[in-house]
């Protein structure tokens, strides 16, 4: 009921919080393990009962506890040792989340960082490795090439969560929820905002693995943007496509540890209101994580007895960790 999701709110915001930050920021370093599970769930309007009077979240519906309930059941099936989600209206609503219904699942560690969204919904992450950094990209402005007099920014954000996970170098999680497919003014299903966004997000990963061409990053999330789709849609939309090109030199910048899945298999979006069966969830990664790549363990969560509590089907991928030699430097 919301009278019990209020109490268990009040607890975390008065008792718990500062001590999970401090547990973050004190932890050991943990031993590299053998392989960790990464995984991207749109929780689809995780809202409390709380108005914020800076944010516009009188119009959504506070999520109903047998939903939130449903949410942590497929979040254990998923079995993710870290967790993006988007749609999380506030941090403290994780920590809820686990303590009430997570609290054997391992997740020691979670954070959520506040972005551009009029309704105030935040990108979050769960983790059972420490959180060194959580990062921002909100306040950046970008254009389209198409469009250099619109500056635009992240309709939520590019959320960045550094992972210790024992290694000599972090892993980074980047966790994205792109425009909706909402019609802006000249901009029908914000074709052009959202592109933007995905060229944006592409030049911030650029620069990362020009610094550090070993870098170790996944960008997961809601990407509200078709690769597979049915026949009769058009296939990539705009803002995909931008991610899959290649560089100049032919090589990519990111890899879809999930293209190998056919149709049926990649749809995180089944079929209901004003959407086909869609695929708008990813998880991405920068080639130095995709020769980690446990092969054949990319798949999607699509048991409808494991995902009533949202209107995604949240996604998963394994990568090995321990034991894997660094890649040879390279030579001119």
């Amino acid at each position: 009921s919301p009278l019990s999701s209020l109490a268990v709110l009040l607890a975390v915001f008065t008792a718990t919080v500062p001590a999970v930050v401090a547990a973050q920021l004190a932890a050991q370093r943990p031993a590299a393990p053998a392989t960790i599970t990464l995984g991207s769930y749109n929780l689809e309007n995780f809202f409390d009962v709380f108005d914020n009077p800076y944010t516009d979240d009188e119009g959504t519906r506070v999520k109903p506890r047998a939903q939130v309930r449903e949410l942590a059941v497929a979040i254990k099936a998923l079995d993710a040792d870290v967790l993006v989600v988007q749609e999380l209206e506030h941090p403290q609503l994780l920590e809820a989340l686990v303590q009430e219904f997570l609290s054997d699942s391992g997740y020691a560690y979670h954070a959520a960082v506040p972005g551009n969204d009029g309704r105030g919904i935040t990108l979050g992450c769960l983790s059972r490795f420490p959180i060194t950094q959580v990062s921002s990209h909100a306040p950046q402005r970008f254009t389209h090439p198409d469009h250099p007099d619109t500056a635009y920014r992240f309709a939520r954000d590019l959320a960045r969560f550094t992972i210790d996970v024992g290694l000599d170098r972090p892993l980074q999680v980047y966790n994205v929820h792109l425009k909706s497919n909402g019609d802006g003014p000249d901009d029908p299903h914000s074709m052009k905002r959202r592109t933007a966004e995905a060229l944006r997000l592409k030049a911030i990963l650029r620069e990362e693995q020009a610094r550090d061409p070993d870098l170790l990053a996944a960008v997961a999330g809601d990407f509200n943007s078709h690769y597979e789709t049915r026949p009769e849609q058009p296939r990539p939309w705009p803002a995909m496509a931008a991610l899959r090109e290649a560089e100049p030199d032919g090589t990519p910048l990111f890899i879809d540890v999930h293209e190998p899945l056919d149709d049926d298999a990649r749809v995180t979006i089944p079929a209901k209101g004003r959407y086909p069966d869609a695929t708008f969830d990813y998880i991405l990664v920068t080639p130095a994580l995709a020769e980690r790549y446990v092969q054949e363990s990319a798949a999607v969560l699509q048991r409808p007895d494991l995902t009533r509590g949202s209107d995604h089907h949240p996604l998963r991928a394994t990568f090995r960790i321990a034991g894997v030699s660094p890649r040879p430097a390279a030579t001119e």
